[in-house]
This record gives C-alpha cells, structure tokens and sequence, in this order.
C-alpha cells in the first residue's frame, strides 16, 4: 500500500514516516510540504492513501483534498484533525474519505489507513473512538438521495430537512434564512430543534449527519414558509 504524507511540519513527516516504516505492508513513497511538491507527486504512480495534516498555517487541508480529487480521483485522503471545527465541512465538500484525531494512538492511525485505502469512509466520534462506514460510501453527485431517509423524515418536520441540507452545503443562519425566505430566529429556532431532535451537538455533527446519509447534494429545497 503505497502512502504519501503531506505536512508543513517536518518533524510531523519525519514521525509518521517511521511509524509507517515498521509496517510490512505500508510503503511510504514520498512526503509533501506544499502544494508545489504534491504537485510533483502526481507526476509518477499515484499512491493509494494520502494523509494530511490540517494544524498547517498555510495549507489548506480542503484544497489538498480537491487536488487529488481532480488530478488522481482513485486517491482516498485521510484527514488528521484537532477536532470537530469549521473546517470540517470544507473536507468533507472536498472529498475527503476519513477523518481522524491528530492525538490518536498508533494502532488507530494504522487501522486508520488501511480501512481508508479498502474503501471505507471513516469518520471519529464525539468521544474520540473512531468507526469504519458503508465501503465506497463517498457519494457520486447521480447516488445522492434525493428523499432523505426514512429515519430522518420520521424525526424531522420538512423544514427541519431543508434546514439540515442548507447546513451541509456550508451555509450560515443569515443565508437560510434568505433562502428561506424566513427571520434569522426562525432559522435558529429549526436549527435547535433539529439538533436536539437528531442528538447532535452542534452544526459540524448535523454536517457529518447529512454527509453519511447521502444529503450533501444540491437538490432543491422547499420555499414556502
């Protein structure tokens, strides 16, 4: 399994270089520091994984994810983040197939790759732990739901959906609400039933919410107050 690791930071690329080093069947073919090397990348094999290190001032994560995503679609990119923060959803638009703590342990990191690199997405938990999704479950734009899942409609009014959906593709109360054609405290209003409805902490887990359930698309929402 072919890796490339990208980071401002040498001494981060230096420790997973030689953490992966002592794994038979992970070969580290090369690292990044910015985007004019991750552009030399490409020039060769592409490899299987790419893992990023989003603490980088300067890079950003989400157009190292897009990059990929353009020039070697087959490449999967795992994300090694703080935490849950608004750059989340930006990954997750970008294409990103997993998403990890930057603090987690070894063994995970490990395990981490290799499901990212099998086809599954793979997204941590609230609490830290992570868990592996539905293989090659990174929608295409023709597999996007168009109706939500049954679960989410039974629990959610339609305005709560569309509310949903309009979160997942980035936007703010104030935009919504233009959307919507209703106050910003309407906005909030569904914005707070829908996350205590869904026992979601805030708006990055309503993101990661839609994103497993194929809500991330652009179908059209209702209008009508």
């Amino acid at each position: 399994m072919r890796i490339l690791i990208v980071s401002e930071r040498t001494v981060v690329r230096a420790g997973y270089r030689m953490l992966f080093e002592t794994q038979s069947d992970l070969e580290v073919v090369g690292d990044a520091g910015d985007m004019c090397q991750i552009a030399r990348s490409l020039q060769g094999k592409p490899p299987d994984v790419v893992i990023i290190d989003s603490a980088a001032s300067t890079l950003d994560a989400a157009d190292v994810v897009r990059c990929f995503a353009r020039n070697a679609s087959n490449v999967r990119c795992l994300a090694l983040v703080a935490a849950l923060d608004e750059r989340v959803p930006h990954l997750l638009h970008a294409g990103v197939r997993g998403l990890l703590l930057n603090h987690s342990s070894s063994t995970e990191i490990i395990s981490a790759v290799r499901l990212v690199a099998a086809g599954y997405t793979l997204f941590f938990s609230a609490g830290g732990s992570f868990a592996a999704g539905a293989k090659s479950a990174v929608a295409t734009e023709s597999e996007v739901r168009r109706e939500p899942d049954p679960e989410t409609l039974e629990r959610l009014t339609r305005r709560e959906v569309d509310v949903l959906r309009l979160i997942a593709r980035g936007c703010s109360n104030a935009e919504i609400a233009a959307v919507l054609y209703v106050s910003e405290s309407t906005v909030k209003s569904h914005v707070q039933r829908m996350l205590d409805k869904l026992d979601l902490r805030n708006r990055v887990h309503a993101v990661i919410y839609a994103y497993e359930r194929g809500m991330m698309g652009t179908e059209k929402v209702s209008v009508s107050a």
